[in-house]
């Protein structure tokens, strides 16, 4: 029976529309055939390990607090690296024969081409977030599998991972799923902010609004107010490639540039981060920012801050 075949539920977003295709058309995945993941030895799951050690370190702690939030909804966590290869889980002693059942486990890989559409491997191919509720996975053996899932990304912009609350429960969970959604997104920043902080030690980090998805709008500059590093979502806000990036652009006369009203919101959000580093000190914001004194004057006349 062809996946296609059957009605997506009317909620369902499309991004698991254009999940479900990449399933039918271009993996060939049948939705009522059985599944069983590939799973790394030890020896290789210590090697995947090591590869994302940082990313690790960095998102275990993160992963305790948000399992201590949820645990009484009946929700795991699981952390995967880039290639949906899971590398850690907090999950209640109640939930492990679920887990074993369903290959919820350290080293089984589970990637939207040879899972179909789940949350950790959806979100990595689509590098976006996605919940999947009673009847949203590819795959039959699935259906009662509701699963919140967001991108982790790390210094460089690029995908460290997915972070993933799953339970084994149908949609009990739907009537909380944009508050789940929420905090996943808001875990996902904080081990993001983490990488980048640990990775622009010593520079000063100003951020160019509030974000929306899981990354922050996180920029690292020098001393001559030149761009060393950007979050995701800063370089998706600002429009930054890689090779821009290498180039050092000066973040003001970057901000200055751009006529859209969000622009402006970032131009302010930089000033008062500035400010707020240096304690209200217009003359070591200033210096920070490698502007003037009077330039910054002008700025906060402008941008209306007392």
């Amino acid at each position: 029976m062809s996946r296609s075949e059957v009605q997506i539920l009317p909620i369902a977003k499309a991004a698991v529309e254009q999940s479900w295709e990449r399933c039918l058309s271009a993996y060939h995945l049948d939705p009522a055939q059985g599944w069983i993941p590939d799973i790394l030895s030890g020896a290789e799951l210590r090697h995947v390990s090591g590869r994302s050690a940082i990313f690790l370190k960095s998102a275990m702690g993160e992963m305790h607090r948000l399992f201590e939030l949820v645990q009484g909804m009946g929700l795991m966590v699981i952390l995967a690296d880039p290639n949906s290869t899971i590398l850690a889980r907090c999950v209640d002693e109640t939930h492990l024969s679920v887990c074993r059942r369903l290959h919820l486990r350290k080293g089984a890989i589970w990637s939207e081409a040879s899972a179909g559409t789940n949350g950790v491997g959806t979100c990595i191919a689509d590098k976006q977030p996605v919940f999947l509720g009673q009847g949203d996975h590819w795959r039959f053996c699935f259906s009662l599998l509701a699963s919140y899932a967001v991108p982790v990304f790390d210094a460089q912009g690029h995908v460290a991972g997915a972070l993933n609350l799953a339970a084994m429960t149908g949609n009990t969970t739907r009537p909380y799923a944009n508050l789940l959604m929420e905090t996943l997104k808001l875990s996902s920043r904080r081990i993001e902010e983490t990488l980048f902080r640990n990775c622009h030690m010593g520079e000063q980090i100003l951020t160019l609004g509030m974000p929306e998805e899981s990354s922050s709008l996180l920029v690292a500059i020098n001393q001559a107010g030149e761009v060393t590093g950007a979050t995701h979502g800063a370089r998706t806000f600002m429009g930054w490639t890689e090779d821009r990036l290498c180039t050092r652009p000066n973040l003001l006369t970057e901000l200055e540039a751009g006529v859209e009203i969000s622009f402006k919101k970032a131009e302010e959000s930089v000033v008062r981060s500035a400010l707020a580093a240096t304690q209200g000190n217009v003359s070591a914001a200033a210096k920070s920012l490698n502007i003037s004194r009077a330039t910054l004057y002008r700025k906060m006349r402008a941008l209306e801050i007392q």
